[in-house]
């Protein structure tokens, strides 16, 4: 039962990414390599979560890409080829200007699992752009790997900022191509770690001015006896 709930979860994803799927591409799923980008935008940071499923009639060709040495098992080295040679794939820009991406986690499913056209390869990857600036931006998404066995998904997640606003999202006919235009409004500035500051400085300050016209009030008195 535990088992039956973390692989829904871990499924959620493709799931959500799904809603946005073409009909026709159902009809397909058995030899197309189906691969849902989501898109997640936050102050500072993007990150892309790809899920790629194989169908049945190209499992094979896609654990050729994986199991590199064909014994049957996907090392831990053999993982993260396969993440990097996705991630030669794809293409990131923001703003017009070129992003990098790095490979943060994978999850990838047993041979068998992958040969029944359910198993899905997770991976994800971050982008760590400039500090956006106030006001409107532009993401632009390219998917490049296996286009020759591939249909694909691109949507933008719900930013889990109030900071970032996603106002509207484009997609080539199948999707390996996307836009996403988006908002970023930053909060007001925080004036509680400044009133922690400054208040115990001027409480000092005016400690200061009292203890000197204490000091020359007593300097007068002296000097009149």
């Amino acid at each position: 039962m535990v088992e039956a709930v973390t692989t829904a979860l871990r499924r959620l994803p493709l799931l959500l990414a799904l809603i946005a799927l073409p009909f026709s591409v159902f009809a397909h799923r058995l030899d197309e390599y189906l691969q849902a980008t989501l898109v997640l935008i936050e102050p500072g940071v993007i990150r892309l979560q790809i899920n790629l499923t194989p169908g049945v009639a190209v499992a094979e060709q896609v654990l050729a890409l994986i199991d590199r040495d064909r014994d049957g098992v996907i090392s831990t080295n053999e993982a993260a080829a396969y993440a990097e040679q996705v991630r030669h794939d794809l293409a990131l820009r923001l703003d017009e200007r070129p992003l990098e991406l790095k490979f943060t986690t994978s999850e990838l499913p047993p041979p068998g699992e992958l040969r029944t056209g359910l198993g899905i390869i997770q991976l994800e990857y971050v982008a760590a752009p400039y500090q956006f600036a106030p006001g409107a931006h532009e993401l632009a998404f390219e998917n490049r790997h296996q286009t020759n066995l591939s249909v694909y998904l691109f949507n933008a997640s719900l930013a889990k900022s109030s900071a970032i606003q996603i106002t509207r999202q484009t997609r080539n006919d199948n999707q390996s191509v996307g836009r996403i235009e988006f908002a970023f409004h930053p909060p007001p500035a925080d004036l509680s770690s400044a009133k922690r500051i400054v208040l115990p400085l001027s409480l000092a300050l005016l400690a200061v001015v009292i203890g000197a016209v204490k000091l020359r009030k007593r300097t007068l008195s002296a000097s009149g006896r």
